[in-house]
């Protein structure tokens, strides 16, 4: 089968999947959120090492009566335990379906505790991930709830944080794959530290995934993700800060919103379809150079620069952030 028609055909395999388990979950009352979008796997011998060799921790996967199971998504099942620890589990009983948790603790034990990444509470162990729960949630939905009421200097130095994360997995030859503002947390202190590593690449271990349309970098898709692929992401999670929406989103909004749970065959269908062709649409305009509008945004020539690639860097995106914040 040609990679295209793969890529399609398990492209709908996914969200119809996603489709169902929303109108089961939540006729339960539980959050559900889907990943949509094509993901590759990558597995090398070693990762699939570490998956059978991952089910021997001494602790049940859930040990607490006060579990909430929060979202089942294409990489995990993710709960909320005692209101302190967010624990991911593979969603099935696979190989290929514990390898996204085995690649996640594999970061977090690269990369050890630090201010800019979410806090693991389960280093050493692979058949699981525990960080701890940020009660402030996500960026993305942190600022779609507090729309015109964030101050300048908080976005400036989310903007910073956000760059110094970047710049910090790079150091450690890791690249996220699938970088955007709802995959930075916020902790108490208002600090931004990102998470979700689960589809991300390592020395010897290629990414399980790549990003959605808005935050892609157009290239050879069957190609290792590059520092230029979470560069060119890190561009438009920089964007949505600024903006308060990603690349180019506006596109997507045509459906009507009491079709966004249609259980109809042909109503899914459609919104698949519909998906597909703004995802090309948004890819052909990167492929030719065109970017949303940054003119008074501020750190707009470095989201420009990282888009274009003139920005090779994340220590360089850091070193242009510094000294704009330094100007009078």
């Amino acid at each position: 089968m040609p990679i295209a028609m793969l890529k399609l055909a398990r492209l709908l395999m996914w969200k119809l999947w996603s489709t169902f388990w929303n109108l089961v979950l939540l006729s339960k009352n539980i959050v559900y959120q889907s990943l949509l979008g094509f993901r590759r796997t990558g597995a090398t011998p070693r990762d699939v090492e570490n998956v059978e060799h991952c089910g021997d921790g001494g602790e049940q996967p859930l040990n607490s009566d006060n579990a909430k199971l929060l979202k089942i998504g294409i990489f995990a099942a993710v709960y909320l335990l005692d209101d302190a620890v967010i624990r991911k589990l593979p969603r099935g009983t696979t190989c290929e379906d514990a390898l996204p948790i085995t690649r996640e603790a594999m970061v977090y034990s690269i990369i050890g505790k630090h201010p800019r990444i979410a806090e693991c509470l389960s280093l050493g162990r692979t058949d699981l991930v525990d960080t701890r729960y940020y009660s402030n949630g996500d960026l993305a939905a942190f600022i779609s709830n507090r729309a015109n009421k964030l101050g300048r200097d908080l976005q400036r130095k989310w903007f910073r944080q956000i760059i110094e994360a970047v710049y910090l997995i790079h150091e450690h030859d890791i690249v996220h794959s699938d970088l955007a503002l709802r995959q930075f947390f916020l902790d108490d202190n208002l600090n931004v530290r990102l998470g979700d590593f689960n589809s991300a690449q390592c020395p010897g271990h290629l990414a399980l995934g790549y990003e959605k349309a808005s935050h892609c970098l157009p290239r050879d898709y069957e190609a290792p993700n590059s520092v230029a692929s979470d560069l060119f992401a890190l561009a438009s999670t920089l964007y949505e800060l600024l903006a308060g929406k990603a690349p180019y989103s506006e596109l997507y909004q045509t459906d009507p919103q009491n079709h966004a749970h249609s259980g109809d065959h042909s109503v899914i269908r459609a919104r698949i379809q519909h998906e597909q062709q703004v995802d090309r649409e948004i890819e052909n305009l990167y492929k030719n150079q065109r970017f949303p509008d940054v003119n008074g945004l501020w750190g707009g020539s470095i989201i420009l620069g990282c888009w274009k690639g003139t920005i090779t860097t994340a220590e360089e995106a850091l070193n242009l952030c510094l000294e704009l914040e330094n100007m009078p």
